[in-house]
């Protein structure tokens, strides 16, 4: 069996990943077929034995040199190539006996250790800046209605600035969220997060009242579909193409808003994405309580880890010397 063939059944499989996890690895996999290319070793042509543990190993050092990849997307990748050689060897087709194995773990172990990507701390917008963006959105609701398409879009973007703004969803968790899945009386929409982690998220009395005014204007939409009402989306496409069908929005569509309500507020320069309002959340959420816990808990974070760099926004002791330092006189 030739390597492309095994490349393509690995990621065809199911216990490979999620379908997310599986076009994730995909581009990882054909690069390393360019890569093979390259080293003369065409992948439609030969077999994963005409491989060696170096050869392998080699291909961190063409991406980062020859593909230009960043740290944080080689980790990615060399997981894909260790999941792939695994999968190799459970099925008997890549034949590498225990030290070949050891040292190729070794190898991607020191790579990873040597290719440690920076920290990066979050940039959440402050307050001040966030209540531009809101207010940016409430009033392109008050400008001239326009027709029923065009409101609703509006409408929908407000409902998605405050449902953003207060809750800490990921914005592919607020695009799949549907009618059913609202809470009432607790103000709350249970999510499916990464890795099919199931979490409860709370909205405030402006996030739930935007909600809600946005599907009480949509009524003659949902009304006139066919599918329950409880399985539509509750944020919808309002785009000609969708015409009067109840579509959910993408991920894109909900970057590409948020982007040019920040511009209408001048905040263009800022960058702020769906992912900065996350940020913003998960400050406000740590402020309020210092507990590690439960900030992990409400943003859905699997790893503490991930979590903590919130407590190091917190870290007050540096500034606070500067200004006894500096501005204390």
């Amino acid at each position: 069996m030739y390597i492309s063939d095994t490349i393509e059944r690995y990621l065809e499989a199911a216990d490979t990943g999620t379908a997310n996890t599986r076009r994730t690895y995909r581009t990882a996999m054909n690069l390393f077929q360019k890569y093979l290319v390259e080293k003369e070793v065409p992948p439609d042509a030969s077999e994963p034995e005409d491989l060696d543990v170096d050869r392998l190993l080699a291909f961190a050092t063409w991406l980062l040199e020859e593909a230009n990849i960043g740290q944080r997307t080689l980790y990615t990748y060399l997981a894909a190539l260790v999941s792939w050689v695994t999968y190799l060897q459970v099925r008997g087709w890549l034949p590498f006996n225990a030290q070949e194995l050891a040292r190729l773990r070794d190898g991607i172990k020191r790579i990873r250790r040597n290719q440690r990507p920076p920290e990066l701390l979050p940039y959440p917008p402050r307050p001040e800046e966030l209540e531009l963006l809101v207010t940016a959105a409430h009033e392109t609701v008050l400008r001239r209605p326009g027709d029923l398409r065009e409101q609703l879009a509006k409408l929908r973007d407000v409902a998605i600035v405050e449902a953003l703004r207060c809750s800490g969803l990921r914005v592919g968790e607020l695009v799949t969220i549907t009618r059913k899945q609202l809470e009432d009386q607790d103000r709350a929409v249970w999510v499916v997060g990464k890795r099919n982690k199931i979490r409860r998220v709370y909205f405030d009395d402006r996030a739930w009242d935007a909600i809600h005014r946005y599907l009480r204007a949509r009524q003659p939409l949902d009304g006139a579909t066919r599918r329950p009402l409880s399985e539509l989306p509750v944020f919808s496409r309002h785009d000609r193409r969708a015409g009067s069908k109840v579509l959910p929005l993408t991920t894109q569509t909900v970057q590409n808003t948020i982007r040019r309500l920040a511009e209408r507020a001048g905040l263009g320069a800022k960058g702020i994405t769906p992912h900065a309002l996350r940020h913003y959340f998960a400050t406000r959420i740590y402020q309020t309580t210092h507990d590690l816990a439960v900030t992990q808990t409400a943003l859905g974070h699997a790893s503490p880890n991930t979590t903590r760099i919130y407590a190091k926004l917190e870290d007050n002791a540096v500034r606070n010397a500067h200004r006894d330092a500096f501005e204390s006189k």
